[in-house]
């Protein structure tokens, strides 16, 4: 016995001259249809499941230094932070170079000042996978 496709039929729109969608448009057929600009798009989303990236809070962050230091340092690139409270930097809390979390900053161990979404200015130690492992406010 053949398996029984559940879903046979694909979903298609047609564009205008414009490159938009035609209202009213959407047909389901097996095969696309042979006169105008069609395109097959997603028929049976309920069952297609789809994944969502969550977006992480900017900051901007400083060259490194030493703890005493850091606070004075120039802010000169944009991170994305990854904070467990808002607003708040904490040891746990992860500094990324991409706003969906697939970068690492790298901060070598060292200390950097880090200002928050908030614009309060942080003196973070970030190790080389982006984690904080010491923070404390600028005075």
């Amino acid at each position: 016995m053949g398996s029984i496709n559940k879903r046979p039929l694909k979903a298609f729109v047609r564009f205008d001259g414009s490159g938009r969608v035609v209202a009213g448009s959407l047909v389901l057929r097996r095969k696309k249809p042979k006169v105008g600009n069609w395109q097959e798009i997603t028929a049976y989303e309920c069952c297609n499941p789809t994944t969502t990236r969550k977006s992480y809070p900017s900051g901007q962050v400083s060259s490194s230094s030493d703890v005493a230091a850091a606070c004075a340092l120039t802010l000169d690139t944009v991170v994305y932070l990854n904070l467990a409270t808002v607003d708040v930097i904490a040891v746990g809390d992860i500094v990324y170079n991409d706003a969906t979390g697939l970068n690492p900053y790298d901060g070598s161990g060292n200390f950097h000042r880090i200002e928050a979404p908030d614009g309060q200015d942080w003196n973070v130690e970030i190790g080389t996978n982006g984690g904080v492992t010491a923070a404390g406010l600028c005075a």
